[in-house]
């Protein structure tokens, strides 16, 4: 392997992370995907963050954080569907085909929701599992939203087709700070 490999291999993972295969997005799916994206991993950090050991022990948790995942996701495509069914007009739909590309549109935009909750379940699985103690399977289970919610201006330029810069990293990390602190506030007052 010679010093021009690893280079071509970063250059290719950076490229996965920062581009999608298919182009940019138009404005209103990347602002759907987006939306998606925020919601699902705010409200499954809130689930993460609401664990006791007790719940982890018990599995209680992970099926929380699932539970969240899913029920979130059906409530958004949902809402989505009734608005596009009461407003066509908003959506520029107007033949059956339409309707049909559009609902297949909403759920795949819709999808950032549900894997918001697949590894944070997982890690809350394994302290259930007693393969992680429950302190480092909640501790983890956090961390990756955490970092999910760090990288939101990182696929936002991703659906938009433009350039990382490091300014959208910084602007990552305030996100991160301000979503701790929303979680931090709904454990505090709602429990």
């Amino acid at each position: 392997m010679t010093d021009a490999e690893p280079r071509i291999r970063r250059t290719r993972l950076y490229r996965r992370l920062v581009t999608r295969a298919d182009g940019p997005l138009e404005p209103a799916r990347a602002a759907r995907r987006l939306s998606a994206y925020v919601y699902g991993n705010i409200l499954i950090l809130a689930a993460v963050a609401a664990s006791t050991p007790g719940s982890i022990e018990h599995g209680t948790a992970a099926v929380l954080v699932l539970a969240t995942a899913l029920t979130t996701f059906l409530a958004h495509v949902f809402a989505d569907f009734v608005a596009g069914s009461q407003i066509p007009e908003a959506h520029g739909v107007v033949t059956d085909e339409q309707r049909k590309f559009k609902a297949v549109e909403e759920l795949r935009d819709a999808v950032p929701i549900l894997s918001s909750g697949t590894v944070p379940a997982l890690m809350l699985a394994l302290g259930w599992l007693s393969v992680l103690p429950t302190q480092w399977a909640e501790l983890l289970g956090g961390g990756v939203i955490v970092v999910r919610i760090a990288t939101i201006q990182m696929v936002t330029e991703r659906i938009r087709g433009n350039a990382l810069t490091f300014r959208a990293v910084l602007g990552g990390l305030a996100t991160a700070v301000v979503a701790a602190l929303i979680v931090l506030a709904k454990v505090l007052l709602g429990h």
